[in-house]
């Protein structure tokens, strides 16, 4: 009887209506951050400075998802951004997904999320491809749910974001690199696909629209997953000043810093955030806004000239400067609105501070608010059915196993020894 009931307090003070919220994406190229090579080291790429300009930069576009390339292979590195560049100045929400070494280049992917919008549900490392070979650079596809009052109607959002750093290089032997990793990111997402919102994000590395990686990713043949340029602009977009809005390297046309950034200035499309049909349609309630795809500095009069100068009419110098010191690359960015089918919720649920995130192996990673004991913790199905149950806890660490369990949204119910009640929703995928 008490489960039920509540289960009742959950929903049944829910008022259903209609809001919308705007999700901000970035994706930047960091230029071997804490990454050492011949050309790049600390006194060309210093990793300290590289933060404070990334801080500068994220303080102007307060991205809500942040993905990236070129992160140096060490699980302190995401943590130092965290610290050092993101949750900076009164700013503490960023988050990020759990660290992998799984580059064979030294280099790897990351993804950060506002954590008061979004929570990690889970990652996944493709690191072969379609004859199980191993590719040159690993793809990372990250899946993110929104935190509104629809986890509690059962209408949870999904966003589902592929980052990748393909090839580079313009021989047929690095185009046929590339094309390996377009066609194993595809073949996951055919054997995988979900009622979720998908992106593709990452330095491409190419010069035209009609290379065969490109068209794996936005012609594939099989057409409920194909990937969008939100831009529409297909072209041959290496040094043709027609598309100058569009180019996101090299931000440097002379000044290599010892041969770590590359110069020729800006005269490349390589850097995209791609859409799948749902997010141009809004099919699952994450819709892109017209008009807010960019690439941040980019005036169009930039044309094999650096991004320094001359002084932008649209950004700030401080801004201007940063994207110079930082990378050779210019990060791009677009707005997604997110619909929220909730727009109240009980004063159990809005009061939740349960902190939960999935671990590799699909188990759940739970901390509940200290100050407490708690004589029981729960996982309930969607029924008010106890699923999982530990009592007579000691501490707010907890670690619950999943296995057996069926896909689906579950409530973790954590109750003290003075009958307060904290609740959070979450999804679980079954294995």
């Amino acid at each position: 009887m008490v489960r039920v009931i509540i289960f009742l307090l959950l929903i049944g003070n829910v008022s259903i209506g209609f809001t919308q919220d705007t999700i901000s994406f970035m994706h930047y190229n960091l230029l071997n951050y804490r990454n050492t090579t011949n050309q790049c080291t600390n006194s060309t790429n210093n990793p300290d400075t590289k933060e404070g300009h990334l801080e500068t930069i994220v303080s102007h576009v307060k991205p809500d998802i942040l993905t990236i390339n070129e992160m140096g292979a060490n699980w302190l590195n995401p943590n130092k951004l965290l610290t050092n560049s993101l949750n900076k100045n009164g700013v503490s929400h960023f988050d990020q997904a759990e660290y992998a070494n799984n580059s064979f280049s030294g280099l790897t992917n990351m993804l950060f999320f506002n954590s008061n919008k979004l929570e990690l549900y889970n990652q996944v490392a493709l690191d072969k491809d379609v004859n199980n070979a191993e590719m040159v650079r690993v793809i990372d596809v990250y899946t993110l749910f929104v935190k509104n009052g629809a986890l509690l109607t059962g209408d949870t959002t999904f966003l589902t974001v592929f980052v990748a750093h393909l090839k580079a290089g313009s021989t047929s032997a690095d185009k046929d690199k590339r094309q390996e990793m377009a066609k194993a990111a595809m073949e996951y997402l055919k054997n995988n696909h979900k009622s979720h919102s998908y992106f593709f994000a990452g330095d491409f590395n190419i010069q035209t629209h009609s290379e065969a990686c490109y068209q794996t990713i936005t012609k594939n043949s099989a057409t409920t997953i194909r990937f969008y340029d939100p831009k529409d602009a297909p072209g041959s977009w290496n040094n043709k000043s027609t598309y100058s809005n569009l180019h996101t390297q090299s931000t440097h046309d002379g000044d290599s810093r010892g041969g770590c950034f590359s110069t020729g200035g800006m005269d490349d499309r390589f850097d995209f955030i791609l859409c799948g049909k749902e997010v141009i349609e809004g099919t699952y309630g994450v819709q892109y806004l017209d008009g807010t795809y960019t690439a941040l500095g980019q005036d169009s009069r930039r044309f094999n000239g650096n991004i320094k100068y001359p002084a932008s009419n649209i950004i700030p110098a401080s801004v201007q400067n940063a994207l110079y010191e930082m990378s050779d690359h210019l990060p791009v960015l677009m707005d997604v609105s997110v619909k929220d089918n909730s727009v109240s919720v009980n004063k159990i649920a809005t009061k939740s501070k349960i902190v939960i995130s999935h671990l590799n192996d699909g188990d759940l990673k739970v901390h509940l608010p200290v100050g407490h004991t708690y004589p029981e913790l729960r996982v309930m199905d969607m029924g008010g059915k106890i699923v999982r149950q530990k009592v007579n806890l000691e501490g707010t660490k907890w670690h619950i196993a999943t296995a057996g369990l069926p896909s689906g949204l579950y409530l973790v119910n954590a109750i003290t020894s003075t009958g307060e009640v904290y609740t959070q929703k979450v999804g679980i995928q079954g294995n």
